[in-house]
């Protein structure tokens, strides 16, 4: 048989060579999907496949861990912690506030007395010179001794600063927290650092325009652009009399830093002016829904009595018509 003759099947040859050879293999210009999935199940035949280019998940570290831990700490066990305490803290500095600036006379004595009396309780010992505020903050946070000193400082510093009770958390978280506000964070911002954050809102207003008399005050081109302090005098007719012009930093920073004190106490007047009024607004509101149940309950005493008048004399009729009629019949 040649080779040609070699390659000729019948049909029923040619059908079972097809079935008995592997599937063709189609290579396309695409890429195979990352994930190929394969059902091996359809061709009735077992089989092991690995799959190229899977990515296996690398564990999070100790320290990505313990950092994930803190930073959940952080921002729910402690600052649940902190408000808490700041909550304490408030109603402490609230009681020392009372007690000594309450313009009601009873009311601070009652607080003194009662401060006396838990000291005795306690067993607790001052000396003389023992500012008020930490014997306050000791009959609260116990004798740990650091702890109080470090509260009563904090709390003092409030009190110079003449913050109120109810500012006293934002006064706290403002300022970084206790240990902060106890290492000197509060304090009074210094003359440069007052000067700096006015410099902004001076400079970038414009009052009027100043020219001097030549023949009296003389200025040079070493002065452009610079700022100077001018001492004038202000006189009945509105106008500003100028007395001497200063140029020197350290007189520009003072008046710079003057001028931030002063808006500052402007702010806090304002707020101060707010509390009270809302405190008096509350204070009014009350009052008028008191008035208002006192008088409900007085109209409602006197729609009870009149009622029980009207069933008595109703009642009075009633007996003094059945007597009439008992009189008719006999």
């Amino acid at each position: 048989m040649s080779t040609i003759d070699n390659i000729i099947f019948s049909s029923t040859n040619a059908a079972e060579f097809a079935h008995a050879m592997p599937a063709p293999v189609v290579k396309n210009d695409t890429a195979a999907p990352a994930s190929p999935s394969i059902k091996l199940d359809s061709l009735g035949v077992s089989a092991t496949v690995t799959v190229g280019n899977t990515t296996t998940a690398v564990p999070q570290s100790t320290l990505a861990a313990m950092e994930q831990a803190r930073m959940s700490w952080e921002t729910t066990e402690l600052a649940a912690s902190n408000k808490r305490l700041y909550s304490i803290l408030r109603d402490a500095y609230s009681y020392y506030l009372v007690m000594k600036q309450d313009h009601n006379k009873g009311a601070r004595q009652d607080r003194a007395n009662e401060l006396d009396k838990f000291i005795k309780a306690r067993g607790y010992t001052f000396m003389p010179s023992t500012h008020d505020m930490t014997r306050v903050v000791k009959c609260v946070f116990g004798v740990d001794r650091r702890r109080v000193s470090a509260y009563s400082i904090a709390l003092r510093e409030a009190l110079r600063q003449q913050i109120s009770a109810v500012d006293l958390v934002t006064f706290i978280e403002e300022n970084g927290g206790m240990e902060q506000i106890r290492m000197g964070g509060s304090k009074p911002l210094s003359v440069t650092k007052r000067a700096a954050k006015a410099a902004d809102e001076v400079l970038g207003t414009e009052l009027g325009l100043l020219k001097f008399d030549s023949k009296l005050f003389a200025a040079d081109a070493d002065w452009a652009d610079k700022q100077v302090v001018i001492v004038a005098t202000y006189l009945p007719t509105g106008e500003f009399q100028a007395n001497a012009v200063i140029r020197h930093d350290s007189a520009v920073n003072s008046a710079l830093a003057a001028f931030y004190s002063l808006q500052q106490a402007k702010v806090r007047e304002a707020a101060k002016a707010d509390r009270e009024a809302e405190e008096a607004a509350s204070k009014a509101l009350k009052a008028a829904e008191q008035a208002l149940a006192k008088q409900a309950k007085a109209d409602q005493q006197k729609k009870g009595e009149a009622e029980t008048s009207a069933t008595n004399k109703q009642g009075a009729l009633s007996t003094k018509a059945e007597a009439m009629f008992e009189t008719a019949q006999a």
